[in-house]
């Protein structure tokens, strides 16, 4: 009994110890197992190309004579910096950019609020709302090309028919119009998305408070004004610069509707960076312009998140 009871209280062996901790490993590698295949196409799809773009961009890479690229330094981000048209397509990506939040956001805003109103196919119209946002982008520019055609559009012959106008405008042709149309093509398509998160803010905020602040006399005004504002305030930032990262990037519309013009009216930056590195073959050019374009959208990132950050605290 005493050679049991010692052996009961022997310390395992080696062998007993190392079988005990591999449960322990396996647990403690298990996540960074599964999370191994995302990594690895993270590491592919987007780390790879953006430091080969940055190894690009400090060579003079000729898209047609790739192989006899040379070392040239910060020369193409100098000569970018320096050249009036990267200053002018940055200046028509900004004003692209505003008016695509601006307006987005507040048709987002207004629809929402529209949504979260009881009415009758009220499921039926938050579903259908989504159209525009899960169509894609080459469609909604076909769509958009035809509608704005200056003789047989739709938008034409309704403006004639009730005497706004007498003769077609050519949209997508002058530089008076062209900007303007490329920002109404994105809001169109965009605003859905803001519909959809805001109104998802709308509906966390609790009924108690407007019918507290109805009680006590509050107009529709100061209710959405001192209420639904505030509530939203994370969910604005969110939306807001989700849009500004989006529109900021966005390369379709302005390419299939006006291929950056006419002149540079719409030659945003991800449209100069293509012609730069695609269509005068100035491929380390082009990848100069596309880190230039990633550091932008990467600060913007970066606000988002301290702001975020803030809100957060503030709460």
């Amino acid at each position: 009994m005493q050679q049991q009871a010692t052996s009961r209280n022997a310390p395992l062996s080696a062998r007993q110890q190392q079988a005990n901790r591999r449960p322990l490993l396996s647990t403690r590698l298990l996540p960074y197992l599964l999370l191994a295949p995302a990594l690895i196409a993270i590491a592919l799809v987007i780390i790879y190309p953006i430091f080969y773009s940055l190894y690009l961009s400090l060579t003079d890479a000729n898209l047609l004579r790739l192989s006899e690229a040379e070392f040239v330094g910060v020369d193409n981000y100098v000569r970018l910096l320096t050249r009036d048209d990267f200053w002018q397509s940055l200046g028509v990506t900004a004003l692209y950019t505003s008016g695509t939040v601006i307006f987005g956001y507040g048709m987002g805003l207004l629809t929402a609020l529209i949504l979260n109103q009881n009415f009758r196919f009220r499921g039926l119209a938050r579903t259908l709302i989504s159209i525009p946002w899960a169509t894609p982008w080459l469609v909604v520019t076909l769509i958009w090309y035809v509608m704005f055609n200056p003789q047989m559009g739709p938008i034409n012959v309704i403006l004639q028919r009730v005497g706004v106008i007498d003769v077609g405008i050519p949209w997508l042709y002058q530089r008076d119009t062209a900007l303007i149309s490329i920002v109404i093509v994105t809001v169109w398509r965009e605003f859905p998305a803001a519909t959809l998160l805001i109104l998802a803010g709308l509906q966390s905020i609790q009924p108690e408070l407007y019918e507290a602040a109805e009680v006590d006399g509050a107009s529709r005004w100061q209710r959405f004004r001192f209420i639904t504002m505030p509530s939203l305030r994370t969910i604005n930032l969110v939306v807001v610069t989700l849009m500004t990262i989006w529109a900021s990037k966005l390369f379709t519309v302005a390419w299939a509707l006006t291929q950056g013009g006419p002149g540079d009216a719409t030659r945003v930056l991800s449209v100069y960076t293509y012609q730069e590195a695609f269509l005068s073959n100035r491929l380390g050019r082009g990848s100069a312009l596309a880190i230039l374009t990633f550091v932008l959208v990467f600060a913007l990132v970066v606000v988002y998140f301290a702001l975020l950050n803030r809100e957060e605290q503030e709460a």
